[in-house]
């Protein structure tokens, strides 16, 4: 984060004991604002900047932006009505039903949009509204059978189960595993994450928190009023430049906007 510099000419106050006071409390003032923002956040706490209905049943899943739509997941079984598309202002433009279980749906650096169900490995490529085809599998490694998938910003697909983020190339062939450090979480909460530019992002109860790729935590902030219940926790993703949390299954998804964008 750039650094502020005050300055303050002393000069014009020269004689007033008063306007000195007042000057050195605003220099105060700046650095300890400094001080309290942290490294990749610049406010403590966000509020939502859009909020929409979410139209499907439990158990919800994640968020995908494709450029024009919104898309939103949910699972338990692949039968039933799983997948919804959104306008940009968030209203309904049709619901489907793929028969997948999903865990997670997510773009890649072409606005396609991809899925990871249940217990699978194979990483499906939506071809029309609703239909899938398997894309690819990804190989080696550990991934829980409730894990979400998401890719991040190198073409990278990345999972996490209990503080272990395993990551694979652009052909589903395993790269690396790493811990993140001081990671504590019970399920669901414990199989989800989160990716934007070089970081990886846990979510519990409002708070996000954001770490690199060595397994540090970076810094943390407050989604004011996201929801922390079962849907809730396995809802978080990044889509649109902003961070989804879903109420509860067909309540209210809620979108922030964090200042990582583009």
């Amino acid at each position: 984060m750039a650094r502020r510099l005050l300055i303050v000419d002393f000069g014009c106050l020269q004689g007033s004991p008063v306007k000195l006071q007042f000057a050195a409390a605003a220099i105060a003032v700046a650095f300890m604002s400094q001080a309290q923002a942290g490294p990749l956040f610049g406010q403590a706490a966000y509020a939502a900047d859009i909020t929409f209905s979410d139209v499907l049943g439990a158990t919800t899943m994640t968020m995908a932006y494709d450029g024009p739509s919104y898309w939103s997941a949910s699972g338990g079984s692949n039968s039933g009505t799983r997948l919804a598309r959104y306008d940009g202002a968030g209203n309904s433009t049709g619901t489907f039903a793929p028969g997948l279980d999903f865990r997670s749906v997510f773009t890649n650096a072409s606005n396609e949009v991809l899925a990871r169900q249940f217990n699978n490995r194979t990483i499906y490529k939506q071809t029309a509204p609703g239909t899938f085809s398997s894309q690819l599998t990804l190989t080696g490694g550990t991934i829980d059978a409730q894990s979400s998938v998401v890719m991040n910003g190198n073409g990278q697909y990345v999972a996490m189960f209990d503080g272990q983020v395993d990551v694979w190339d652009a052909t589903g062939a395993h790269i690396n595993a790493f811990a993140l450090n001081g990671y504590t979480g019970n399920f669901p909460e414990d199989r989800g994450i989160a990716t934007a530019g070089a970081y990886l992002f846990t979510y519990f109860s409002q708070t996000l928190k954001a770490w690199d790729y060595s397994g540090n935590e970076v810094d943390s902030t407050t989604l004011t009023g996201a929801g922390s219940g079962f849907d809730s926790h396995f809802s978080i993703s990044y889509a649109n430049d902003r961070f989804f949390v879903v109420d509860s299954a067909g309540q209210t998804w809620r979108g922030y906007d964090v200042g990582l964008g583009g």
